[in-house]
C-alpha cells in the first residue's frame, strides 16, 4: 500500500499541471513575473485562468519539497506572493466584471495585496469588500498609494458588511467616509499619529458609527482641556451626563423616546445624557473624530470602550470588569474572535509587519497547497515561530495536532513553546493548554492530571510576575481550574463550575457530594494561592480569582460550613503573617458571599470574623 501511495503522488501533481489552462504561460514564481501576469488579467475570464495557473504552480512547487523545506520556501519572495494572490482570488469568488480590473490591480500591487492581508479578518463578504474598494479607488483622489491606500483598504474591509449610523440607523457611505478621512488628514484636522496607523488599526477609525457631520462637530466642540492626545478618550466624562431619565422623566430604557424621538447624535447626547452605552459610544466617536482607533466593548451588564490612549497601545475606558470580561460589541469586526483581549494581542502581533505577513501567508497556504497533516503542521509550526503572537496560527497548529492524533511529543513541544511565546497573553496560553489537555492529561480526574493543571497555573504565575494583565491572569487560572474541577465530580459538573466562577449554586437537587466539594476546594485554593505574591499584577490576579472561589464555595449548600472554616483559616493565616490588609480584604469578601446566601447564621459568623480583625 505504501508503494502505491508513493507512486500516486507525482501522478497527482502531474494531473494538476495537465488540467491547468494555459500551462505554458504559468508564471515563474518570481515577484515581478507574478505582478506582471496579474496586471494583464483584467477580466473575469482572465482572472479565472490566472487562478488556475497559480494553483498548479504553487502546489507543484510545494509538493516537490519536504515538509520543513516547503514551509520555509512558502515565505520566500515569489512563492509568498503567489500564495497571497491565490488566497485573495479564492476569497473573491465569483468575480464580477465590474470590479475585475480593481482585483487585477490589487494582485499586481504589493502594497495593496499585502495591506489586505494585514487588514485582518472580516465578518462579511469578500465580494462586497472588493466592490467597495473598486468604488473607492475609482473615484477618490489619493486612494491608490500611501496612507490613502491604507484608508481605502481599511474602509473596504470594514464595509464587508453594512455600517449604520448610531444616530438613525441610516447606512454610512463608505466612499464618502474614505474621502473625508483623506481630506481631514490633508487639512491637519487629525492627530499626527493617524499617519502611522496600519490598515488594521484604521478599520477602528473609519468604521465609526458617528456620522461624518458628527465627527466634524466632535473636533470643534471637544473640551479645551481634553485636546491633548492622551486625554481625548476621557472627554466624554465631562461632556455626557450619566442619567437614567431625561428631564421629562422618560427612562433611558425607552430607546429613542429618551432623546425625544430625535436622532442620537453626539450633540443630543451632550444635551440629554445617557448611561454606559451612550457614554462609550460617545467616547469612541470622540477618539475616532481625531483619527484615533477606538471601539465599544461589552462587559457583564455594562458597555465600556477601548482606545489607543498612546499610539498603538490599547486602553480600557468606562471600565468596570477589566480585559478578561470585555468582549466584542455587536456591529464591530475583530480578528480571531470575540474576547477584547485579542485586540491588543493582534496589535502586538502586527508590530513586526513582515513576521505577521509571513505567518498569515503560511496559515493561508495550509488551505490551498497541501492538505497533508505533516506538511500543514510544518507550515503552522513555522508560522508560530515567525510570529509568536499570531493566535490564529496557534489555534490551527494545536487543533491539527489533536485532530490528526499526532504524537504526544508534538503536543508537549507546542505547549512548551506556547508558554514562552504567549508570556504576555495568559488567556491565549490557557486556551492552547486546554485544547491539548485531552492528549497530555487524558484522565482528567486523576491525581496526575491535577498535577498537570497546577503546572499550567504555575506558568500563569510566571506571566503575572512578569506583568501580564491581572484580570487575564486571574481568568486564565479560573479557566484551567474549571476544567479540572468539573472532572472531579460524577454528576455535579455544573456545581463545580459555579464554585470556581463564583456563581450561585445550580437549582434543584444537589448533584455534588461533600467529598467532591472538599476536593474541589483544596485544588482551587492550592492553585489560586500560587498566584499570591507581593504587589503588582500577581497580587491583583490572586485577589480576583480568590474572590470568585470564596463566593462560589459559600454559595454551595453542600459542605458550606467546612468551606466557611477553610476560608476563616486562610484569613487567620494572613493576619498572623503580618498581612492585615489582605486578611481584612478576604474577610470582607467572605461577608459579601455569606450575605448573598440569605443565611443569617452564616452571615453572622462571617461578620464576627471580620470584626475581630479591627
Amino acid at each position: 500500500m505504501r508503494t502505491i501511495q508513493w507512486l500516486m503522488i507525482p501522478s497527482i501533481a502531474l494531473m494538476l499541471v495537465i488540467a491547468a489552462p494555459s500551462v505554458a504561460e504559468v508564471p515563474k514564481l518570481e515577484p515581478k513575473a507574478l505582478h506582471a501576469r496579474a496586471a494583464k488579467a483584467t477580466t473575469t475570464a482572465e482572472l479565472g485562468a490566472f487562478k488556475s495557473e497559480l494553483e498548479a504552480a504553487v502546489r507543484a512547487m510545494l509538493e516537490a519539497k519536504g515538509s520543513t523545506a516547503a514551509a520555509q520556501t512558502a515565505c520566500t519572495d515569489g512563492p509568498a506572493v503567489a500564495i497571497r494572490q491565490l488566497t485573495l482570488l479564492n476569497r473573491c469568488q465569483p468575480v464580477a466584471d465590474a470590479w475585475a480590473p480593481t482585483l487585477s490591480w490589487v494582485l499586481a500591487t504589493p502594497d495593496a495585496l499585502d495591506g489586505l492581508v494585514r487588514g485582518g479578518e472580516i465578518a462579511g463578504s469578500w465580494v462586497r469588500t472588493m466592490d467597495v474598494l473598486h468604488a473607492i479607488v475609482s473615484t477618490v483622489d489619493g486612494a491608490r498609494d500611501g496612507l490613502g491606500l491604507r484608508i481605502a483598504l481599511a474602509t473596504a474591509l470594514t464595509w464587508s458588511e453594512p455600517v449604520n449610523a448610531m444616530a438613525d440607523d441610516a447606512p454610512i457611505d463608505p466612499v464618502a467616509r474614505c474621502r473625508n478621512f483623506i481630506a481631514w488628514d490633508r487639512e491637519g484636522q487629525l492627530d499626527p499619529s493617524f499617519r502611522s496607523l496600519s490598515t488594521w488599526e484604521l478599520r477602528y477609525v473609519v468604521g465609526s458609527w458617528a456620522s461624518d457631520d458628527d465627527l466634524v462637530w466632535a473636533r470643534v466642540n471637544i473640551k479645551a482641556d481634553c485636546r491633548e492626545r492622551a486625554k481625548i478618550g476621557d472627554a466624554v466624562h465631562g461632556m455626557v451626563t450619566y442619567t437614567l431619565e431625561n428631564k421629562d422623566g422618560v427612562s433611558v430604557q425607552e430607546g429613542r423616546k429618551f432623546y425625544g424621538g430625535r436622532p442620537m447624535t453626539l450633540p443630543i447626547m451632550v444635551e440629554v445624557g445617557g448611561v454606559c452605552g451612550a457614554i462609550s459610544r460617545f467616547g469612541s466617536s470622540m477618539c475616532q473624530a481625531f483619527g484615533i482607533p477606538a471601539m465599544p466593548v461589552g462587559q457583564p451588564g455594562h458597555c465600556a470602550f477601548i482606545w489607543q490612549k498612546e499610539p498603538h497601545e490599547w486602553s480600557l475606558n468606562n471600565d468596570i470588569s477589566g480585559w478578561a470580561e470585555s468582549g466584542r460589541h455587536t456591529g464591530i469586526q475583530t480578528a480571531w474572535g470575540d474576547p477584547a483581549w485579542l485586540v491588543p494581542m493582534m496589535q502586538a502581533a502586527q508590530a513586526n509587519a513582515g513576521a505577521y505577513l509571513d505567518a498569515q501567508t503560511l496559515l493561508d497556504a495550509t488551505t490551498i497547497a497541501w492538505g497533508k497533516p505533516a506538511d500543514d503542521l510544518a507550515a503552522l509550526t513555522e508560522a508560530t515561530e515567525r510570529c509568536p503572537l499570531h493566535m490564529a496560527a496557534w489555534r490551527a497548529r494545536v487543533a491539527l495536532i489533536v485532530q490528526s492524533k499526532r504524537s504526544t511529543s508534538l503536543a508537549k513541544k507546542a505547549l512548551k513553546e506556547a508558554a514562552v511565546a504567549l508570556v504576555t497573553q495568559p488567556m491565549a496560553y490557557a486556551e492552547i493548554a486546554l485544547v491539548l489537555q485531552p492528549m497530555l492529561a487524558a484522565d482528567t480526574a486523576s491525581s496526575s492530571a491535577r498535577t498537570w493543571f497546577l503546572a499550567r497555573v504555575d506558568e500563569i504565575v510566571t506571566m503575572s510576575a512578569s506583568g501580564a494583565d491581572a484580570t487575564l491572569c486571574s481568568m486564565a487560572t479560573t479557566n484551567l481550574l474549571e476544567r479540572a474541577c468539573m472532572a472531579m465530580t460524577a454528576k455535579g459538573a455544573a456545581a463545580a463550575r459555579a464554585i470556581v466562577r463564583g456563581d450561585a449554586a445550580p437549582g434543584g437537587t444537589p448533584t455534588i457530594t461533600a467529598s467532591e466539594v472538599k476536593s474541589i476546594a483544596e485544588l482551587c485554593t492550592d492553585g489560586i494561592n500560587r498566584l499570591d505574591g507581593p504587589g503588582g499584577s500577581r497580587h491583583a490576579a490572586w485577589r480576583q480569582a480568590m474572590q470568585r472561589v470564596v463566593a462560589g464555595l459559600v454559595a454551595q449548600p453542600v459542605e458550606r460550613d467546612r468551606s466557611l472554616g477553610r476560608i476563616e483559616a486562610q484569613v487567620t493565616g494572613l493576619a498572623a503573617s503580618n498581612r492585615a490588609d489582605d486578611a481584612r480584604w478576604l474577610a470582607d469578601r467572605l461577608v459579601d458571599g455569606c450575605k448573598a446566601t440569605k443565611d443569617a447564621e452564616l452571615e453572622a459568623k462571617a461578620v464576627a470574623l471580620r470584626r475581630a480583625l479591627g
